[in-house]
């Protein structure tokens, strides 16, 4: 095809994108930054990078008129510019991560600190540098040893000052301030997940959050998985790529933070970082090709303090980002910080936490040892692979109740577009339950006759497979039926299997006592219905009452740490302390997996 230039305008937005003959608009779109969700990396599988051209022509791969998918709309990675192309793209608010607590008790010495101190000058009498002048001053031994810090001093004393602030990060003096600025001390903590990064504004002195923003993570359009974007970063270009848009999105976060906190970002002294293994990668741009091939290692689990300007994060020059330690190769420091959230490493006796994300993370123990594992277990619960499927954003179902007729509940409350994680799981539990999915997983077909007629009608065969419509085209969005298809199902059974038996597998490494907590955390863990998922068989032997949703915990613990030396060091010691168990290499995993496909709760099958 030709590589003739032409003009790509987005809607809304004033730049334009330009675009080239032998490249589809999904490519133009990433290498203009303009990130939509393209969970398959742009193979033309998942039916997610939906495009609504409304000026100029659009051509296949083949330079023939291109087929819509609907009313001038077209997957943009399956089409080419012929001329100038105006577009409309529908923007998704971020996931809700869950609620986090505001405000947390005092633990120790805080890692970001600022001491006001006046200062003694040396005399004839009483020599001494002006370096040793501040350590007096400030009653620390610890020496200035960076030169940017020397040089706020020297212009500091030059002009005299008596009284300066010494801004200090994990005992490390970092800056000098003229005057008392200790009114002006923040940080900001970010959970970045595969779908969603959440940011978090502290009030250092306060011990509070006062300002949460999440965003979509823009490294969706690179694919839905984290293996999907490790084969994305395979290229120095792609890991760039990568790298550049998660730092944007972490920028755009602090802005939009700072705005709504009226906070200069100058005065955010510290970023505490969590996030899973290949986030963690990506955003340093650090090769996660390791991950990918076995022995499936980490290039790092854990790495120091280090500027701002090494990740071009915009928060105080002289600040410090710690990227909290992880486990091991898919177990990252989202998980040692939703450990530390749910104190898990000091509790007495066992405590299992579950965190329920785009990876499912699963960790049994107590303050002795620790047992961890992680799992496939989350682009179905975020609605990738679902036919039907979204991010949990305006318009997606995230309640379903099937009666004699079946209700819905959209966020937002408006038209729904598509069907969210947890109205997912609500979904097919709610099938179970009136045994329209039999045990195996498959629709019980042959029970038409016996249901009231709203519902029998709602069982379809199309294009010669079952599915079971949950909204008519002429009441969604979209204009066509939402549905829950025999392949949702299969998907749901792969998940909650995977889930199922990582956590028996834990069960058999420590004593469990009958009533051990289960710490349900993550984005789909905060909002699952939890008697839904005992019924489609997520959680293996518990009852309700030993449940307990925790939110965020992964944002818990990034700031826990902001806030703690004390914490940051548990962070470290957990990293060290936990047993990574390799699913795969558990010689009954594989009968474990195929046993927990089927769907218990359904005793007869017509």
């Amino acid at each position: 095809m030709s590589d003739e230039a032409f003009k790509l305008i987005i809607e809304g937005e004033t730049e334009v994108v330009p675009c080239y003959g032998n490249k589809s608009l999904l490519a133009a779109l990433t290498e203009g930054e303009v990130f939509i969700e393209a969970n398959c990396a742009g193979r033309g599988t998942c039916g997610k990078c939906k495009i609504q051209v409304t000026g100029g022509q659009v051509v296949d791969s083949d330079g023939k008129e291109a087929a819509p998918v609907g009313n001038n709309v077209y997957l943009a990675c399956q089409v080419y510019p012929r001329t100038d192309v105006v577009i409309r793209i529908k923007q998704s608010m971020a996931t809700d991560k869950g609620i986090i607590s505001l405000g947390f008790e005092p633990e120790g010495q805080p890692l970001l600190r600022k001491a006001v101190v006046r200062l003694q000058y040396p005399s004839v009498e009483k020599h001494y540098s002006l370096q040793e002048m501040l350590c007096q001053a400030l009653g620390d031994e610890q020496p200035i040893t960076t030169r940017g810090v020397l040089k706020q001093l020297a212009n500091l004393v030059e002009l005299r000052r008596k009284e300066i602030t010494v801004v200090l990060v994990d005992g490390e003096i970092v800056a000098v301030e003229a005057g008392d600025t200790r009114d002006a001390l923040f940080g900001v903590a970010f959970d970045i997940g595969t779908t969603t990064v959440a940011g978090f504004l502290v009030n250092v002195n306060a011990r509070k959050v006062i300002a949460t923003i999440s965003e979509n993570n823009p490294q969706a359009a690179f694919g839905a998985d984290v293996i999907s974007r490790i084969s994305a970063a395979s290229t120095p270009a792609g890991l760039a790529s990568q790298a550049a848009a998660i730092r944007k999105c972490l920028n755009r976060i602090i802005t939009k933070l700072c705005d709504v906190a009226r906070v200069p970002p100058a005065n955010i002294y510290a970023a505490t970082i969590a996030g899973n293994t290949t986030m963690t990668h990506l955003l340093m741009e650090l090769s996660p090709a390791s991950l990918a091939a076995k022995p499936f290692a980490a290039l790092f689990n854990s790495v120091g303090p280090f500027s701002p300007d090494e990740i071009g994060i915009n928060i105080s020059k002289v600040g410090k980002v710690v990227v909290l330690p992880g486990i091991a190769s898919f177990i990252g420091p989202d998980t040692t910080a939703a450990m530390l959230a749910v104190n898990q490493d000091e509790l007495l006796t066992e405590g299992l936490l579950v965190d329920l994300g785009t990876n499912g993370e699963i960790v049994i123990g107590n303050r002795d040892r620790f047992f961890a594992c992680s799992t496939a277990a989350g682009p179905a619960f975020e609605g990738a692979h679902i036919r039907d499927g979204m991010r949990a954003s305006a318009g997606a179902i995230e309640n379903v109740v099937i009666a004699d007729i079946v209700w819905f509940k959209t966020i937002g409350d408006g038209k729904p577009s598509g069907i969210c994680g947890s109205g997912i799981v609500k979904a097919v539990a709610e099938l179970i339950k009136k045994k329209i999915i039999t045990a195996t997983g498959r629709f019980n077909y042959r029970i038409a006759d016996n249901l009231p007629p709203e519902l029998a009608r709602r069982l379809k065969k199309k294009d010669d497979k079952w599915e079971f419509v949950l909204v008519e085209g002429a009441k969604s969005a979209t204009g066509v039926d939402i549905s829950i298809t025999q392949s949702d199902i299969r998907q749901i059974q792969l998940v909650k299997s995977a889930i199922c038996s990582g956590i028996e597998i834990l069960m058999t490494k420590v004593a469990v006592g009958e009533k051990m907590p289960v710490f349900l955390a993550g984005a789909l863990g905060n909002y699952i219905d939890i008697d839904s998922a005992l019924v489609i068989g997520l959680l293996p032997g518990f009852s309700r009452e030993q449940i307990i949703p925790v939110g965020n915990a992964a944002g818990v613990g990034a700031v826990k740490a902001l806030l703690s030396k004390k914490n940051l060091d548990r962070c470290h010691n957990i990293s060290r302390k936990a047993n990574y168990i390799e699913l795969a290499a558990e010689p009954e995993f594989q009968e474990l997996f195929l046993r927990n496909l089927q769907f218990s709760e359904v005793q007869n099958e017509v």
